[in-house]
């Protein structure tokens, strides 16, 4: 009997839930959500290719810092067109993403010591 690999089924999850935000207030934060659905899949590939990911470590790394900066200018210009409404909530997306983030490298590569 299979495994059953947790962390694919949770990036099908999240995917999933971000292409269902579409249909609820689609104007809303609209270039963030793209950001975000464009990383799930890398981070799904992530997933699949995991040994070569075991091997490169720092491709991993410039892959999360370069996630993160794209979080924050999606989030800049979705709070500066002129149909949003800025929220201070909206800047801890980027804090929940680098928790994330942190959770995969340590599943990622402890768990394969």
């Amino acid at each position: 009997m299979k495994k059953i690999n947790f962390p694919i089924i949770f990036n099908l999850i999240v995917l999933l839930y971000l292409l269902a935000t579409f249909f609820l207030q689609y104007e809303f934060l609209f270039i963030t959500r793209i950001v975000l659905i464009v990383f799930t899949i890398v981070f799904l590939v992530i997933q699949i290719k995991k040994e070569y990911f075991l091997l490169n470590k720092m491709i991993f790394i410039i892959f999360c810092v370069i996630l993160i900066i794209a979080l924050i200018v999606s989030i800049l210009f979705d709070n500066t067109s002129a149909n949003s409404l800025t929220n201070n909530r909206f800047f801890l997306i980027p804090v929940f993403v680098f928790t994330l983030v942190s959770i995969m490298y340590k599943d990622l590569y402890d768990n394969n010591k």
